[in-house]
């Protein structure tokens, strides 16, 4: 039976550890900072969103540990794509944190008194950040070398994502009007030219 490149090489194991504890430690930051005097647009929503977006976490390790013969094959080249993967989506994302600044939250909210941001990331699509995380799970799914993991994982963190996008569009397009409209009309939402 084929083993994943990560399972038996302790410098994989201690990359793919220290991928984990950067994205974690990106997103409790990030989840620290607070936007006072702006009220959340959805509660339930943004409890679907974390239920769904756990789930999406958690098959990784599970698929991984349950599942050893769902294998992918690629051995280190495969672990190396998904390292190169995973922090080219670990730092977009971190790009987003910095380019939108205070307007950046865990938790959907919006008002009038932002602006549209439409630089760094923000140039070539309207949810840049998400396209990251999206992409920091597919290559920690790559880096475990477990098809079911990255199949369950990606399509659940996107089910997820696709349906936090909808609820923030229409938050922003109902704080910012006609600029977020426009910002809008010009740009594919996660993946550039397709969607």
């Amino acid at each position: 039976m084929a083993v994943p490149y990560v399972a038996h090489s302790h410098v994989a194991e201690i990359v793919l550890s220290i991928s984990i504890v950067a994205f974690a430690v990106g997103e409790l930051l990030q989840t620290a900072r607070l936007r006072r005097g702006v009220p959340t647009s959805d509660v339930l929503g943004e409890l679907l969103f974390r239920l769904v977006f756990f789930a999406g976490i958690v098959a990784l390790p599970l698929s991984y540990a349950h599942l050893p013969g769902a294998v992918v094959p690629g051995g280190r080249g495969l672990f190396v794509v998904g390292v190169v993967a995973g922090w080219l989506g670990l730092l977009l994302r971190w790009w987003c944190f910095l380019v939108l600044g205070r307007y950046f939250t865990t938790v959907i909210k919006a008002d009038d008194r932002q602006t549209v941001v439409d630089r760094g990331p923000y140039r070539v699509l309207r949810h840049p950040s998400y396209s990251g995380l999206l992409l920091a799970f597919v290559g920690c799914g790559l880096m475990l070398a477990n098809w079911c993991g990255l199949l369950v994982s990606s399509t659940v963190v996107l089910a997820a994502l696709v349906y936090r996008i909808r609820i923030e569009e229409k938050a922003l397009t109902a704080a910012l009007g006609d600029a977020y409209r426009e910002f809008a009309s010009t740009r594919s939402r996660l993946v550039p030219f397709l969607w």
